[in-house]
C-alpha cells in the first residue's frame, strides 16, 4: 500500500510548497483569495466581500459570501474559502445540514525525501506535490479519474459521520517523522484531520480506506506523468 509513497530520491530537499498546502484545503488568507483585484466569477465576488471587509460593512460581505456558496457548480475550493472567512473572520457557522459535508481531502506522507501530498475534491480535480519538486495538477479534462476521486470523498465522509475527529480552522504543519500520515478533511466546518504513523493508519477502520484511496488516486495521478 504504501509503496509508492516510500520512493526513493537520491538526496533529501525542503519543501517547495508550504503555502500551497493552505490553497489546497480552502486554508488561504483573504489577501491571497485572490492577490490584488480579480475579473470573473467568483474571483470578483470575493474581491468584493474584501472590500466590504474592509470597509466594515460585516453584513455586506457576508451577503456577498453567501452568494458564492449559494452558487452551483463553483470549484470545490470556493466553497471552503468563502466558509472559512465567514467563520474565521464574520463568527458565522454553517447550517448543520451542510456543516460536515466533505469538500476535498488531502493525505501527506514524510517519505525519504521529503512530504508527498495527495488531495481529492468533490469537483473532481485533484493534485499530487511531492518536496523533492514535481506533482500533477488534475482539471478534470476527462471522467477518467472520477471514480478514485469519489472513493477517497466517499472515505472521508464515512470517516467525518463516524467518528470525533479533530476540528481545527488552519491546517496542521504537515508531519515530520518518517512514514507518518496526516489526513484533512475539508468541510464547511472547517478541517477534521488525523495524524498517525503508517501501520497504524493503515489498520484503522476510518483511516484505512482514506490511505487506500488516496495512494490508488496517486498512483494514477503519477501514471499521468509517464
Amino acid at each position: 500500500m504504501f509503496n509508492l509513497f516510500k520512493k526513493k530520491e537520491p538526496q533529501k530537499q525542503e519543501s517547495p510548497f508550504p503555502a500551497l498546502r493552505y490553497h489546497l484545503v480552502g486554508n488561504a488568507q483573504i489577501n491571497e483569495w485572490p492577490q490584488g483585484d480579480a475579473d470573473g466569477l467568483p474571483w470578483a465576488l470575493f474581491v468584493e466581500a474584501r472590500r466590504k471587509l474592509m470597509a466594515k460593512d460585516n453584513a455586506g460581505a457576508e451577503k456577498v459570501y453567501r452568494q458564492i456558496v449559494e452558487t452551483p457548480g463553483l470549484e470545490s475550493r470556493h466553497y471552503l474559502q468563502a466558509w472559512l472567512f465567514m467563520r474565521y473572520l464574520l463568527k458565522i457557522q454553517p447550517p448543520v445540514e451542510i456543516a460536515k459535508k466533505v469538500y476535498g481531502v488531502t493525505v501527506e506522507v514524510c517519505t525519504p525525501t521529503g512530504v508527498m501530498l495527495v488531495a481529492g475534491y468533490e469537483d473532481h480535480h485533484a493534485r499530487s506535490l511531492h518536496s523533492s519538486g514535481g506533482g500533477v495538477f488534475w482539471e478534470k479534462p476527462d471522467n477518467s479519474l472520477n471514480d478514485k476521486i469519489d472513493a477517497l470523498i466517499q472515505a472521508g465522509q464515512s470517516a467525518v459521520n463516524a467518528i470525533p475527529l479533530v476540528l481545527v480552522d488552519m491546517m496542521p504543519n504537515p508531519p515530520k517523522q518518517m512514514d507518518f500520515i496526516l489526513i484533512c478533511i475539508a468541510t464547511p466546518n472547517g478541517l477534521y484531520h488525523g495524524l498517525g504513523n503508517g501501520d497504524f493508519m493503515s489498520k484503522d477502520a476510518y483511516a484505512g480506506p482514506i490511505v487506500s484511496a488516496s495512494t490508488d488516486l496517486l498512483q494514477s495521478l503519477q501514471s499521468l506523468k509517464k
